[in-house]
């Protein structure tokens, strides 16, 4: 009875432990989560519904139409000459008119700016499916930098535990003053409020993760560091410009607006051209009659030409031409600003490259700083202040290293974003 009893406490210990393992996810799973999750993606994905519709309109145009009408009448009294009945007691009369358009020079124009809004939307979903996943790798670096600042954090509390204690011993053997073993007591309990604020900044890095990714705030998980890649040399700057220019979805975009734009300009224009119907009407009244004989039909082609509207679509027209050169605009801008961007990357990505190489050596000073002054404090040839200086020295380097590092990583894949290539293998959708 009493193996059976610790056989179950064994089972249920395990089951707890568990349930509270965290679950492990890979940079790989949060992007592939976050394709699933992220409002901004399925709400693009709503908008390429909503365009594709524009290539179904355009062919209504020619649709055949199908109209039913009727209309009942009763006047204040009936009118006779004689036998004959002028304006009956009330009469009703129906129609039903069917309509087939042969000729409308909108429709191709129609046809095709639906075409390219339906582009238009698709490369922004790729667009807003890039950027989703860049500020996903980003908040996945930020929790694993937000983790190793932790570490660093309490590395540092236990070595000002360890100075407080040396300076404890040195008080006690009567070797040093009271003020030293104050100042490692400060020393500590400002490395425990660093550690503290530490592990709040890797929460809140871990709850931003989890949003994105579509967990809940209430479920633990834990983010696996990617193995290390070796760098890529990236091309040169007129190469990377030149890609960007042709890979951008954002800007892809942006020249199909000008086609839509231009198709729009093209569709008002043909307005002003003439129209051909053929039209069939089957008419019932009652009372019949000569003027609108009961069960009758009538068919017919019907050609329209509106010679003048007013100005209106002359208005209309100036106004869409006005918006193409806007959209003309915009591609022009919006080439300098991505230019700008991927420039902008590259330095950024130099620039924590070197911080890195920088920052690796100054933490290997440190280091071997706080050994030796520790060293030598502990026989009084160094002071506790040199002590806490060569410690918060320390703590400083090995916190920016592990912000850098991540950083680094991060400022690899912004160069990717900038020129258009990030997640192209997670993206399933024909650009």
């Amino acid at each position: 009875m009493k193996k059976y009893c610790m056989y179950i406490c064994a089972l249920i210990i395990s089951a707890s432990v568990f349930a509270e393992a965290p679950i492990e996810i890979s940079l790989d799973d949060a992007l592939r989560m976050a394709l699933q999750s992220d409002e901004r993606i399925e709400i693009q994905e709503r908008q390429v519904s909503i365009a594709s519709r524009d290539v179904g309109r355009a062919w209504t145009i020619v649709s055949p139409r199908l109209t039913l009408s009727g209309r009942y009448e009763r006047p204040e009294s009936e009118i006779r000459l004689g036998d004959q009945v002028l304006v009956p007691e009330d009469s009703w009369s129906a129609s039903i008119t069917a309509s087939q358009p042969l000729f409308d020079g909108r429709v191709r124009s129609a046809y095709r700016a639906g075409r390219a809004e339906e582009a238009i939307a698709i490369h922004q979903l790729a667009h807003a499916i890039r950027n989703s996943l860049f500020d996903v790798t980003r908040s996945y670096y930020a929790v694993l930098s937000a983790e190793k600042q932790t570490e660093v954090a309490a590395q540092t509390l236990e070595l000002t535990q360890s100075e407080v204690e040396r300076a404890q011993a040195r008080f006690d053997a009567g070797e040093a003053r009271r003020t030293e073993v104050l100042r490692a007591e400060v020393d500590a309990a400002r490395a425990r409020r660093a550690l503290v604020a530490a592990e709040n900044a890797y929460d809140v890095a871990r709850a931003d993760l989890a949003r994105r990714i579509g967990l809940s705030a209430d479920e633990t998980f834990a983010a696996i560091t990617p193995e290390w890649v070796p760098e890529a040399e990236f091309e040169d700057l007129p190469h990377l410009y030149a890609m960007a220019l042709d890979l951008r979805s954002d800007l892809r975009a942006a020249r199909l607006q000008i086609d839509s734009s231009r198709e729009q300009e093209t569709i008002i224009r043909r307005e002003a051209w003439p129209t051909l119907d053929l039209q069939f009407v089957h008419s019932f009244s009652d009372p019949d009659s000569v003027q609108n004989p009961n069960n009758s039909w009538t068919a017919a082609a019907v050609a329209r030409f509106e010679f003048w509207d007013g100005g209106s679509r002359r208005i209309s027209r100036l106004q869409q031409s006005d918006r193409t050169d806007q959209a003309t605009l915009r591609v022009r801008d919006l080439e300098k600003t991505i230019q700008l961007e991927v420039q902008q990357a590259i330095l950024d990505l130099h620039n924590v490259r070197e911080n890195l190489i920088a920052l690796r050596k100054e933490v290997d000073l440190a280091e071997e700083n706080f050994r030796t002054l520790s060293e030598q404090a502990r026989v009084g040839l160094a002071t506790s202040l040199d002590v806490s200086t060569a410690l918060n020295e320390l703590d400083l380097a090995r916190t920016e290293l592990a912000r850098q590092e991540f950083d680094f990583e991060v400022a690899k894949q912004r160069v990717e974003q900038s020129v258009g290539r990030f997640a192209r293998d997670l993206i399933e959708i024909d650009e």
